[in-house]
């Protein structure tokens, strides 16, 4: 009875603390630049390509240094791939992979004043929405749906850093850049082949708290 009495003294006083260093939520939105490309096996030489990210998110902060953010966003993937056809000819194929993600990222802050650097990691989810292959050699060009060659699911991780800067009472902005590892295979219906999406991402945006 003692020990259970300790306990729960122990969790009430832990509660307390929580509550007493609890921060406001926070949400927000944000937008930036998508530097994608992908990793293939047997290996293939090819080019990044650049899209948005448009997307919201929430702060739920545990206390003034930890802070877990989950957020939906769109985003746009994909990558490119030149060389010489049957033909002789010099052609590219452009993968365009659009994708909707749900990341859920773990932040360490450091309250300076202002400003606050932070550290973020957590995974990301993400469903495909559509996926384009346009190609092109010369003069000649076509775009075709490649949605049954792509898997619906994605996921990865994301490492990132930034600086929080406090503007209002309950508004601040926000600055991130970071970069995302493919863990799942994208190609479907390929065999032995593998393709693994990357990519590196500056994002920024406003947050209010609630």
């Amino acid at each position: 009875m003692k020990n259970l009495n300790y306990l729960v003294i122990v969790l009430l006083v832990s509660l307390i603390y929580t509550n007493a260093n609890a921060q406001k939520m926070a949400i927000g939105i944000e937008g930036g630049i998508n530097i994608s490309n992908a990793s293939i096996n047997p290996t293939v030489t090819t080019d990044s390509r650049t899209g948005v990210i448009v997307g919201t998110l929430l702060d739920v902060n545990f206390t003034p240094q930890i802070t877990l953010t989950p957020g939906i966003r769109f985003v746009m993937k994909g990558f490119s791939n030149t060389y010489t056809n049957a033909n002789n000819v010099s052609q590219t194929d452009t993968y365009k992979l659009n994708y909707l993600e749900f990341p859920v990222l773990l932040k360490i802050k450091f309250p300076l004043t202002e400003v606050k650097p932070f550290l973020a990691a957590g995974p990301v989810f993400g469903i495909n929405l559509s996926a384009n292959l346009d190609q092109t050699a010369g003069s000649q060009s076509a775009s075709s749906d490649v949605s049954n060659n792509v898997e619906s699911i994605d996921f990865g991780l994301l490492f990132a850093g930034g600086l929080d800067f406090k503007v209002g009472a309950n508004t601040a902005l926000f600055f991130q850049a970071g970069y995302q590892l493919g863990l799942s295979n994208i190609a479907k219906n390929t065999g032995t082949t593998t393709i693994k999406n990357y990519a590196i991402q500056i994002t920024g945006g406003v947050k209010f708290g609630i």
